[in-house]
């Protein structure tokens, strides 16, 4: 376990030749240094995890009171030990109130001659923790011991908790957009911990600098990003002694990082078992009461489960979505077929936020009647389907089965082939026999709300192609297009069409 640092500002305060003068804060000269990092930014704490000297360029340093006061209240809140100040001709002079604030933090500030080099100061501070450099060799090493351990027997559950100890503080792997576990082995943080957590990624949009201070209360925690395939990071807390540093918090968040691959593979494993069910179960190949048996143990219970076709999304967020889900503790099913995505989830809007948070808003999400039973599995792909080819209307690109405007009139197949024959047979029979569009024509003229023009574009043919084609379907139907009848029954029609259109087929994937 990480041992306690002996090395302090003071004794670099009485290192004669690095010719260090304090300024301000002189109570906390008892700190201990763990390194030494010089950063020129608005904001260095981003980039360092606490116990750190900051070495600052004078010429950067903020010449108002309230800059100055800002630096070193950020400076102090997250555990930096103390702050060196370059001096040169630029250099401009400390305010009084930047010197207050920093006796009443007790945070040091101490001054150094232009021709003092900070790679002095920083070989000091090396040289002085030598000791404590020795530990985090010891502490990077087990990091890694840890890790071969865990690939080779499997054991990763016992990887975090084997790191916690040999850190000295508590670990977790959380999902950066909601705070909850992403880690199988991972404990999650007490609630006010994650919500501030997740308050200060979104402040950030999602941006996640070197190191993420966190406060709750008194209590601090710091959190690196975790390289995945879903945004994720590390979070350290309840420090037992000094905090990690960055380099070791790097260090861990790479050994997280093989930890999240190897649970990846096992749910890619479980995600392709599962697209081999689901796809049974949308073929009607799934229906005895092994099925509903087999559905209830992955937490799917048809009597509350609905099928969700999505369409339009970006296909390496669809390929991510079983991690995005299983994240979020959502069971599921996944199956590709041709450019549709189904998902057989629980109802509920808790999983479709979910869905469309990994999709985009730019997808179209159909959503079917509760499954019910797997026997209705074939029913169910077609209701997801055809809600889903209505859903680029709504506001939300949403759409459910039962609320889909004139879909509840038709609530089978021989219903919606009835309404096709009956008002589209003469335009389907031309089209078969002349390889004509007047069916698709028809189709989008509607679409565009009787528009010449943004048919004609949607199309990619003349404005007068258009005008004559849908003359041609006035005359092979006998209906005339002009009437709000008509065109009710044309819409209905070529909906319940799209019900009844196979979608296409790709091996199961």
């Amino acid at each position: 376990m990480l041992g306690a640092v002996t090395f302090r500002l003071s004794d670099l305060v009485d290192t004669p030749h690095l010719r260090l003068t304090v300024r301000a804060g002189a109570r906390g000269l008892d700190r201990p240094v763990s390194w030494a990092q010089t950063s020129d930014l608005d904001e260095p704490w981003s980039w360092l995890a606490g116990g750190e000297l900051l070495m600052k360029n004078g010429r950067t340093l903020p010449t108002s009171a309230d800059g100055q006061t800002a630096l070193v209240r950020g400076l102090a809140e997250e555990g930096i030990c103390g702050v060196v100040i370059g001096l040169d001709a630029a250099t401009p002079e400390l305010t009084p109130a930047a010197v207050s604030l920093a006796d009443d933090l007790s945070f040091p500030i101490l001054l150094v001659p232009y021709s003092v080099g900070f790679a002095a100061i920083g070989r000091a501070v090396a040289g002085g923790a030598e000791g404590d450099h020795n530990r985090r060799i010891a502490v990077t090493e087990r990091v890694y011991q840890v890790i071969r351990q865990s690939v080779n027997r499997r054991g990763s559950e016992l990887a975090l908790p084997q790191l916690s100890r040999d850190i000295a503080c508590r670990l977790a792997v959380l999902d950066a957009a909601t705070g909850e576990v992403a880690l199988d082995s991972s404990d999650g943080v007490p609630e006010a911990l994650r919500r501030a957590l997740v308050d200060e990624i979104a402040a950030r949009r999602g941006a996640i600098p070197g190191v993420l201070h966190v406060s709750v209360g008194d209590e601090r925690a710091l959190a690196v990003e975790v390289p995945d395939e879903e945004p994720t990071v590390l979070v350290a807390y309840e420090f037992r002694a000094t905090p990690p540093d960055v380099v070791q918090l790097q260090h861990l968040a790479s050994a997280m990082a093989v930890l999240l691959a190897q649970q990846n593979v096992r749910r890619e494993h479980d995600r392709r078992v599962g697209a081999e069910v689901l796809a049974a179960l949308c073929d009607g190949r799934l229906t005895g009461t092994d099925a509903v048996r087999g559905l209830t143990e992955r937490g799917l219970k048809p009597q509350a489960a609905v099928l969700v076709a999505i369409a339009g999304g970006s296909q390496s967020a669809e390929r991510h979505l079983h991690v995005s889900l299983g994240r979020r503790q959502v069971p599921h099913l996944l199956l590709r077929r041709g450019h549709v995505s189904y998902a057989l989830v629980p109802a509920g809007a808790g999983p479709l936020a979910a869905l469309r948070h990994r999709v985009g808003a730019q997808a179209v999400i159909g959503v079917s009647d509760v499954l019910a039973h797997p026997h209705r599995g074939p029913a169910a792909v077609r209701e997801a389907t055809w809600a889903m080819r209505t859903a680029d209307s709504t506001p939300d690109r949403t759409a459910r089965y039962g609320d889909v405007t004139m879909l509840s009139v038709l609530r089978d197949t021989e219903e919606a082939q009835v309404v096709v024959d009956r008002v589209l047979g003469t335009l389907i029979a031309y089209d078969a026999e002349r390889a004509g569009d007047m069916v698709s024509t028809l189709d989008a003229y509607l679409r565009c709300d009787r528009s010449w023009v943004r048919t004609a574009a949607a199309m990619g043919v003349h404005r007068q192609t258009v005008v004559y084609r849908i003359q041609r379907v006035e005359e092979i139907t006998g209906r005339r297009i002009g009437d709000t009848a008509t065109i009710a029954d044309f819409w209905l029609a070529l909906r319940a069409r799209d019900l009844l259109s196979p979608v296409e087929r790709d091996p199961v994937g």
